[in-house]
């Protein structure tokens, strides 16, 4: 993204403490606000997809589960043997 034309423009309407405090933090990184600024907002808006993109899966997974505790799948013959061997052991 580094290589990409610059094109686009965003303005935004801040007070001056934020000046102050993104001017500080962007000196402390060696940038420029403007880098310090995009680098924070694109950083936030990557960790937001993710987020949301797991809470997704997250409701898919849920979904199935509750499918297969619903509609559980019969036994395949090594679960019971598995289970002879478990019932061996214990009583």
């Amino acid at each position: 993204m580094a290589n990409a034309a610059k094109t686009a423009r965003l303005e935004a309407r801040i007070t001056a403490r934020q000046k102050r405090l993104f001017t500080e933090a962007a000196d402390l990184f060696g940038e420029t606000l403007s880098e310090f600024v995009m680098r924070a907002a694109e950083a936030r808006a990557n960790m937001a997809i993710v987020e949301e993109n797991l809470s997704r899966l997250t409701d898919r997974d849920r979904a199935a589960l509750i499918d297969a505790l619903a509609n559980p799948p019969r036994p395949n013959k090594a679960l019971r043997r598995a289970y002879r061997e478990y019932r061996a052991k214990f009583d």
